[in-house]
């Protein structure tokens, strides 16, 4: 039997208890996910990094209200102009409509005495501009009904085009892209991966309990995002981060476990001792690479960024998530299922994997080369591999960070495409 270790303790504990580890798991994620629900997630807000460009514009805005710019951009199509009844109408029913909005503030109208950098020199386009006061979250909650009436007005008016971009209005439109490719993943990720799980264990039960274990962990860990982002605030980007992360080291962590589990088995151990063996080999390399991952995670705080340190904090939290899952719970569940973990096989899956089994062994030929290899030639091997890791790391030392501004957003965004307009029709200009 392998030597005890806290893994291996761990491991023991929670098939003896059955019970409390599994109900004590299940409590766990249903709390956090209950305070993660009652905190909200804190957005953050005004700028990021430490740079001295990122400190005077904190104290730009901590010396200047909070407010910011939203611009309507309305053109004629050809061979319509800018002055046309049709524009010049369309205008008036946006003045109309902003000014009617609490915490509107300077509605410029491209025609007032003064404003003809509101008109493009093509004398095509014309844009509406004025300002929303309140800090980013008042900003957005107020732009949202804008953004509607606007549409609505140019639903009304088809002769022209009529779109609005502004601080607000992409902060909004971008948080609903981050938010649809997250659910896009969540419906996308969970079939792909319970079908892999299934080509690779041929039982629908075996394949459900790393997944189990990824769903769960990514689940308490959005929870506990919202206490933390009291602390450090995060974007939205969190939400994905942790999905992604969470559901490969959930299933990377539990696939240990189960695999190693399985094995002994095959090779005639007890149930006890199987899960014994698990729990102090796998478990312990669930330890160390959870260790390992969270450290190198840690290295984003360093930054000086915002979103680095908020990414960082997201993905060390869904880690260490995942590997106390994996060292109280799965023991658990592997002990309580015993023989029932094969439940569900199929059929052709299932004679094809022993096949394999029978043919290559447990670790499959191709492994078997390696490891026998680096165990042969140990210096020669960590040589090679250091060698070949400084190689692949060398365009690194070349990459300079900078700000990519809008060139990075997606353009498929309608907000997008109305910028993109307003570049055109107004080159070189603030708008």
């Amino acid at each position: 039997m392998p030597r005890e270790t806290f893994a291996a303790r761990a491991g023991r504990w929670s098939a003896h208890h059955r019970r409390k580890a599994i109900l004590g798991w299940l409590a766990f994620v249903i709390l956090a996910v209950a305070v993660g629900s009652f905190t909200g997630t804190q957005k953050p807000s005004g700028n990021g990094g430490t740079g001295s460009s990122a400190k005077a514009d904190q104290l730009v805005d901590d010396h200047t209200p909070d407010s910011t710019t939203e611009s309507v951009l309305i053109q004629g199509r050809k061979p319509g102009t800018a002055r046309s009844a049709e524009v010049r109408s369309t205008v008036g029913d946006v003045l109309a409509r902003v000014r009617r909005i609490p915490g509107v503030r300077n509605v410029d109208s491209p025609y007032a005495p003064g404003n003809a950098g509101q008109i493009s020199k093509d004398g095509r386009s014309v844009v509406v501009s004025f300002d929303l006061s309140g800090d980013d979250s008042a900003v957005e909650k107020a732009v949202k009904p804008i953004v509607r009436d606007v549409a609505a007005i140019g639903a009304r008016h088809p002769e022209v085009r009529v779109g609005e971009f502004g601080g607000a209005s992409a902060s909004v439109a971008l948080s609903k892209a981050f938010s649809d490719d997250f659910h896009k993943a969540e419906k996308l990720s969970i079939p792909i991966t319970l079908l892999i799980l299934i080509f690779a264990f041929g039982a629908l039960v075996a394949a459900g309990v790393p997944l189990l274990l990824g769903l769960t962990a990514v689940a308490a860990t959005l929870g506990l995002v919202g206490p933390v982002s009291q602390l450090v605030p995060m974007d939205d980007t969190i939400s994905s981060v942790v999905l992604l992360v969470g559901m490969a080291v959930g299933v990377d962590y539990s696939l240990f476990y189960l695999r190693r589990e399985r094995e002994e088995r095959r090779r005639g151990r007890s149930p006890d001792d199987a899960l014994a063996v698990a729990a102090a080999t796998s478990g312990r390399a669930v330890l160390v690479s959870g260790v390992t991952v969270i450290a190198a995670m840690a290295g984003m705080l360093l930054a000086g960024d915002r979103t680095f340190t908020a990414l960082g904090i997201g993905a060390m939290l869904v880690v260490a998530v995942a590997v106390a899952g994996s060292v109280t719970v799965v023991p658990a569940v592997l002990a309580g299922l015993g023989d029932k973990i094969d439940r569900g096989r199929i059929p052709f899956l299932g004679k094809a994997l022993q096949r394999r089994r029978d043919r290559d062994g447990e670790g499959g030929r191709a492994w078997a080369f390696v490891l026998g290899a680096v165990l042969r030639r140990p210096a020669v091997s960590a040589a090679a591999a250091a060698a070949l890791l400084i190689a692949r790391a060398i365009p690194a030392f070349s990459m300079h960070t900078a700000n990519s501004g809008t060139k990075d957003l997606p353009r498929n965004l309608e907000v997008m495409h109305v910028y993109d307009r307003m570049q055109a029709a107004f080159p070189g200009g603030q708008i």
